[in-house]
């Protein structure tokens, strides 16, 4: 008994001493940390070098990714900054614009690199782009300072795309030879090998040297490509070598030159095209037809369609033609033998048929489109920027648009239409981001905005929460035992995990929104199908049909307009309401994550207990060992929190000042933009009227072409016809005279039989007349005829084939002669 007691009573004594250990190493290791937490707080709004390199790096993988939109996005900050990586920055800001066709923009940055370090890395290729993009823009104004750059570098410095793009230069100003030189001066093996010999053989065929230019060719495709400019030049050289072939009269060598394009280049339906040209200059129509069959496969919505569609109805005329003929001479082969003349005819004609029915309601909305007081209307669907654009104006037809879109005028018009609705785009995103800020900033805690510093408060709060249970125990222990003090842990240990609470409750906010975002979605599905029925409705009322006449009577036509133009209100309103709804979704989900009010309220409670804390402490006088050490501990991360609050208010000072400044930004852009977007519909107004009429132009050629197709085939058919019946004729006229010489002796034998002599008709005799010809003569053949010198006697019963007796007085049809009797001598 005397054992167990002496065991108790060491347990007891060692309990304090190990829960102090405890403590104490709970309370070094909360030292440690607190220094690390105040050390080297991140300043807001600031981009620190780690920061910049690794955006430079994204940057970079985009632009390999091909993704340029992006690239310029995250490099446009680095461009703007001075720092080690701003000149990398500046050069591939340059490229990805330069890659996404904004050449204006590209050439300012590519300025910017060849004006600073000389000697740095992309000197070289910011002048190269220089030339490149005077070349593309067909604008030399400033290029001549930047040739004599290129000029200047030593030779040994060079890069092998120097003589290259010299060497272009030269092309593009017609100096032939010297562009011969550059050329001629790239290294072999380089990556601009096989462009520059592609480039030469070019000048040679510019020179008319078409042999020489055919051996450089030859020499390219025999090549092993090492990258996809390669093949590229490979695949274009197929091409000029099948051209030159054609021109040369060497038909196979250019269909084999043609088909070894690959299928999936975008070559290869200009290569199918050319090689059905190639079989039609040789009339292998048959040949032909198949290769304009797969281009129509394989290419379905090409402008060429309705130029090979009547180049297929063409052929299909010419192949029943060319089978007739085959068929009467004897000479048809095996193959074609069993195929009817008709059966082409009949596909030519429905090929006519089926494309004029294509096309003519798109000429016809284009007559009324060309005379329209405003064609700048149909500016917006031609650049895709307005998809609401069709429920307010007749779409204009798929066919009419794709033929304006390859106007070269309509072209540049179009692009600096989408260039202006992306800027709108751009601008609309950043009045969109600056109220999410401005919302954000109008919460009473901004800690949230910045993740990093809220990190390091969140890690706070929970080393403090675990000092006030580490001060609370010995205080305890030591006696301590204020009664304000415990009422303010019971309530602030009442509220629990704060922050886990908060996560878990922003998790379910955000839930909420995302069902509210999807009603939303569904919403606007259903005006976008609605919107599609109308585009329907309004086409089918709008449209002519292929005759020309109108689809519905006027008064129809008008209540259906009327009733569009209501729904096209309606629709717009509800799509404003959506907009506003996905604006306040977005803010709302933004705001859910700061300004927690249960956070404020357990931080606010965590101050006042760590106050009482303090002063209870004090009161006790127990200010050495651990307790001093846990509220030197907790003293100190209060002030690092002080100075994370601090940090915040400044960068909040900051954002809002800046904030300002964008506003001002966005409305002087935005005035801009509107004077820009009024001039660009003025001159895209009048650009898109005279190629209306271009288009209708071209869109009447394709109608009259057909008919004339149809009118073709008709006439085919009727030549036909005709030869047919003139060769049953000649056959017919053989064959009766064939018999006649045949049973000559028979027709003599009946004719001598004995009769009374004729009485005066006023006939002449038949000697008199004219012996009848031959049916393949138009003379007389000089023959006797049987009985030609008596009149036979009249029969009885006149026979069927015997004329009845001529009227006097006028003359006498020639008689058919009568056949052989039945049973007669042979």
């Amino acid at each position: 008994m005397r054992r167990l007691s002496r065991w108790l009573f060491a347990l007891v004594t060692c309990l304090p001493l190990a829960a102090g250990a405890d403590v104490e190493s709970r309370l070094a290791a909360y030292e440690r940390e607190t220094l690390q937490i105040g050390a080297d707080l991140p300043t807001p709004n600031q981009l620190t070098g780690a920061q910049g390199q690794r955006r430079l790096v994204d940057a970079e993988v985009a632009y390999a990714l091909g993704d340029y939109e992006q690239a310029a996005l995250m490099l446009f900050d680095l461009a703007t900054k001075t720092g080690p990586d701003q000149e990398t920055a500046t050069f591939y800001l340059a490229e990805s614009l330069y890659q996404k066709g904004d050449r204006g923009a590209a050439r300012n940055y590519y300025e910017t690199v060849s004006n600073g370090n000389q000697s740095g890395r992309y000197y070289q290729p910011s002048l190269l782009r220089l030339v490149e993009i005077a070349i593309s823009q067909r604008d030399t104004t400033n290029v001549a300072p930047v040739i004599a750059a290129l000029d200047r570098l030593s030779p040994g410095l060079r890069k092998p795309e120097v003589p290259y793009v010299r060497g272009k230069f030269a092309f593009f100003e017609g100096k032939y030879d010297e562009s011969l030189a550059y050329f001629n001066d790239v290294p072999k093996g380089s990556e601009q090998d096989m462009q520059a010999t592609y480039y030469s053989a070019t000048v040679h065929v510019a020179k008319k040297d078409l042999a020489r230019a055919t051996e450089m060719f030859n020499d390219l495709v025999a090549r092993k490509p090492k990258s996809p400019n390669d093949r590229r030049v490979q695949e274009l050289s197929h091409m000029a070598l099948g051209r030159l072939h054609y021109e040369r009269d060497q038909p196979s060598k250019s269909i084999d030159s043609y088909l070894e394009i690959d299928r999936r280049s975008d070559l290869f339906p200009d290569a199918l095209y050319e090689v059905a040209w190639v079989y039609v200059k040789g009339k292998q129509f048959d040949k032909a037809l198949r290769a304009l069959e797969l281009l129509s496969l394989s290419e379905p919505t090409s402008s060429k369609t309705a130029t090979v569609r009547i180049l297929e109805g063409n052929l299909r005329i010419r192949k029943a033609q060319m089978i007739r003929d085959a068929k009467i001479a004897g000479t048809i082969d095996a193959s074609t033998k069993d195929i009817d003349p008709n059966v082409e005819y009949g596909k030519a004609e429905a090929v006519f048929t089926d494309t004029h029915d294509l096309y003519l309601p798109s000429y016809l909305a284009l007559t009324e489109m060309a005379e329209s007081a405003d064609p700048g209307q149909y500016l917006a669907q031609l650049a895709g920027r307005a998809p609401r654009v069709f429920q307010t104006t007749s779409p204009v037809p798929e066919a009419a648009a794709q033929y304006l879109r390859e106007e070269p005028e309509v072209q540049r018009i179009v692009n600096v239409e989408v260039d202006l609705g992306e800027i709108e785009t751009n601008i609309s995103q950043a009045e969109a981001l600056l109220s999410r800020l401005e919302g954000v900033l109008a919460a009473r805690d901004n800690s949230a905005v910045y993740p990093a510093l809220q990190n390091r408060r969140s890690r706070i709060g929970a080393i403090q929460e675990d000092l006030i249970k580490i001060r609370i125990e010995l205080l305890d222990r030591a006696g301590s035992g204020d009664a304000n003090r415990k009422q303010l842990a019971d309530s602030y240990l009442a509220l629990g995990n704060v922050e886990q609470i908060a996560a878990d409750r922003l998790s379910a906010t955000r839930a909420d929104y995302d069902k509210l975002d999807q009603s939303a979605a569904e919403v606007s599905g259903i005006v976008d199908s609605t919107q599609a029925v109308a585009v329907a409705l309004r086409k089918y009322a709008g449209d002519p049909k292929a005759t020309g006449t109108e689809p519905l009577p006027a008064d129809q036509k008008s209540t259906i307009m009327t009733a569009l133009d209501d729904t096209a209100k309606e629709s717009a309103a509800i799509d404003t309401e959506l907009a506003d709804i996905e604006r306040g979704l977005q803010l709302g989900r933004d705001l859910a994550g700061v300004g927690d009010e249960q956070v404020m309220k357990a931080r606010e409670a965590r101050k006042a207990l760590k106050a009482a804390l303090d002063a209870e402490q004090r009161a006790s006088g127990k200010n050495s060992g651990l307790l001093q050490r846990a509220m030197v501990v907790s003293d100190n991360l209060s002030q690092v929190e002080e100075k994370i609050d601090q940090l915040v208010g400044r960068g909040m000072d900051q954002v809002k000042a800046q904030i300002v400044t964008e506003r001002t930004n966005i409305a002087s852009m935005r005035t801009e933009l509107t004077e820009y977007g009024n001039e660009a519909r003025t001159i895209g107004g009048t650009v898109l009227g005279a190629s209306f009429k271009t288009v209708k132009a071209k869109f009447y050629d394709i109608v009259i072409r057909t008919d004339v197709g149809n009118v073709d085939v008709a006439w085919s058919r009727k030549e036909d016809n005709d030869d047919d019946l003139k060769r049953l004729n000649l056959s017919r006229q053989r064959e009766l005279k064939q018999l006649r010489d045949e049973f000559r002796g028979i027709i003599e034998d009946n004719t001598k039989s004995p009769a009374t002599p004729p009485t005066d008709t006023g006939l002449k005799k038949p000697s008199d007349a004219p012996p009848p010809s031959s049916p393949d003569k138009g003379t007389g053949d000089g023959r006797v005829k049987p009985g030609g010198d008596k009149e036979p006697a009249k029969p009885t019963v006149r026979p069927d084939n015997e004329p009845k007796p001529a009227t006097p007085g006028t003359q006498p049809k020639p008689a058919t002669q009568p056949k052989p009797a039945t049973g007669g001598p042979r």
